[in-house]
């Protein structure tokens, strides 16, 4: 597959205008001007930007049942669930209802909720698949938690602990200290947390709660995730010698940026200087359809955030998050084939369709219908 003189934006920043992208085998051959090869399928998109596929880094989608009232995503029978992996209740049937690959995403960090103090091991998965097993990209790329009021509402109606914030950051505490007892995997890999070698997303959304983790970690070497994240703004200068990454919760819902009068301009400049930020469809109970991803992403651009900054926020950073932006996130040589493109750039104009979304080097969207 040949994709023809196409506006690429390459996900790191850099825009190359009229190139071309070879394709083989699902990875990105060779990105040039002017490649011929008569026996490949060529799209034109000429005039078209083109986009690395969109990551959602922490997403709810396919872990809930096809009516969306079950969330197989929270295991409320205790607060510490780290032995919980997702990739038991990632159903592929139901994320291709919300058929996320429509608007450009074509991967998710498949998430426990908000629920648990530690919820559960994330994975990685393709949008857009015959099955799970083909969807999955990486098993493990973090351990997911959550310190918001989600918390002591399950528990607290139970009164049963936690039932305050301080209890939630006790029992936090005791894990990241190896005080509780785990089976040696689930030990191995509070291991790996503390060192810093996987990471720890926690939603965290006001002030409070996000300094509170701070001051947590400081004497670890953790890999800190903070999702939510809605007065992380007001506490950026302490993020300051600390292993720090953001993504920020869905704004539209709820007014929730309006509510936490979120400055995403701010966060924004955070990014610029090379910190990875990115940004969710899911909120603190669960996620917003499809069509709110491209609106959560201009709400960063009318606060002044560059176009390509958002796009890294877009696709580079939440792989690096993710830990796959050795193969994805960015539309280079070497890479996986996951790209999308737009008859117009979607960041600056609501007047923007899609007009293919490839995934793995396959077309899986187009306009004229989809194939696979």
């Amino acid at each position: 597959m040949i994709i023809r003189n196409g506006n690429i934006h390459i996900g790191n920043g850099k825009v190359l205008k009229d190139y071309d992208i070879l394709i083989d085998k699902g990875i990105i051959e060779r990105i040039d001007k002017n490649i011929m090869d008569e026996n490949k399928e060529i799209i034109d998109a000429g005039g078209k930007q083109v986009f690395p596929g969109f990551i959602d880094p922490v997403s709810s989608f396919g872990s809930m049942d096809i009516s969306f009232s079950m969330k197989d995503n929270n295991e409320i029978s205790n607060p510490i669930t780290p032995e919980c992996k997702i990739k038991y209740s990632f159903n592929h049937r139901e994320i291709e209802l919300e058929e996320l690959y429509k608007v450009g995403i074509t991967t998710i960090g498949a998430s426990p909720g908000n629920s648990n103090i530690i919820g559960g091991q994330m994975a990685a998965y393709r949008t857009y698949g015959k099955n799970s097993n083909t969807m999955l990209i990486k098993e493990l790329v973090g351990m997911k938690g959550s310190v918001i009021k989600n918390v002591k509402e399950i528990y607290g109606e139970r009164k049963s602990a936690p039932m305050t914030r301080m209890g939630i950051f006790a029992e936090l505490e005791s894990f990241l200290k190896n005080r509780l007892e785990f089976n040696m995997e689930v030990q191995s890999i509070v291991e790996d947390i503390v060192e810093g070698k996987l990471p720890l997303f926690i939603t965290a959304n006001e002030a409070m709660e996000i300094n509170g983790l701070i001051n947590l970690i400081k004497e670890f070497n953790i890999n800190l995730v903070i999702v939510g994240g809605y007065q992380a703004h007001k506490c950026l200068d302490n993020f300051s010698g600390l292993n720090i990454s953001l993504v920020i919760g869905e704004l539209i819902y709820l007014t929730q940026g309006r509510y936490n009068e979120t400055d995403l301009y701010k966060i924004g400049k955070f990014e610029e200087k090379g910190n990875p930020v990115s940004f969710t469809l899911t909120g603190d109970y669960s996620p917003s359809g499809k069509v709110k991803y491209l609106w959560n992403g201009i709400e960063f651009y009318k606060s002044g955030v560059s176009r390509e900054s958002l796009t890294r926020m877009m696709s580079l950073n939440p792989a690096k998050i993710l830990g796959i932006d050795h193969i994805l996130g960015s539309i280079e040589e070497g890479k996986i084939a996951d790209i999308v493109i737009y008859d117009n750039d979607p960041i600056e104009t609501y007047n923007s369709r899609v007009e293919y979304t490839i995934i793995n080097g396959e077309i899986v969207y187009s306009r004229e219908g989809e194939r696979c």
